[in-house]
């Protein structure tokens, strides 16, 4: 989770007294968090481009070893703006942090959980997506079908914005990005910030 990063190069889109509202001098969250989204609800079932059948579920503690599992053998480890850590007891406080405050999605192809999604609230009713899917199932449509059903649960709950950081050098999720309408809104350390307007239709 990029969540305090997040916020240090944000602070100058939001208000001092929704600042002041939102964080401590450390950008810790004090209050917006306390009114967390709600949990996803619903499931999915997805063809990938290889002909898989995969299904998007909410996250349930059931699946946490699994997913585990999945970050454990994603190759290669800390590719990814330093993620999956390198270290698997730094990876694994990672993932439970990321349950712990996020709203969190599963992808599965039968039992095995092959992807995960997470939503972070922010300020003013923005909120962080990140996602990560695992090497063999990547480049087959999952992430986009993940995404897109994230912005359609943001829209159902009234989120103003999605935003997100990637890697100026991973062209294919900045593609998928820009597919479902996230537009380039800054860059720093190598990293372009992105954001979605979400609008109701």
């Amino acid at each position: 989770m990029l969540f305090k990063k997040s916020m240090k190069s944000l602070s100058g889109l939001f208000t001092a007294k929704e600042d002041r509202l939102c964080f401590d001098g450390s950008f810790k969250l004090i209050v917006c968090l306390i009114q967390k989204m709600r949990f996803f609800s619903s499931t999915k079932t997805i063809k990938s481009e290889k002909g898989h059948f995969i299904t998007i579920i909410p996250y349930e503690e059931r699946y946490f070893t699994s997913l585990i599992h999945m970050y454990d053998t994603y190759n290669p480890l800390g590719s990814v703006q330093g993620l999956p850590p390198l270290d698997k007891d730094k990876r694994h406080q990672w993932v439970q942090d990321m349950i712990s405050s996020g709203t969190n999605l599963l992808a599965l192809y039968g039992d095995i959980i092959i992807g995960h999604a997470s939503l972070f609230s922010m300020p003013v009713n923005w909120a962080e997506y990140f996602i990560f899917i695992h090497q063999d199932f990547q480049r087959q449509g999952i992430g986009t079908a993940i995404t897109l059903y994230v912005i359609d649960w943001a829209k159902q709950e009234s989120l103003s914005t999605i935003w997100l950081t990637v890697e100026t050098k991973n062209y294919v999720a900045i593609a998928l990005y820009r597919s479902v309408g996230f537009r380039r809104i800054g860059s720093s350390d190598g990293s372009w910030e992105m954001i979605l307007t979400i609008t109701k239709e």
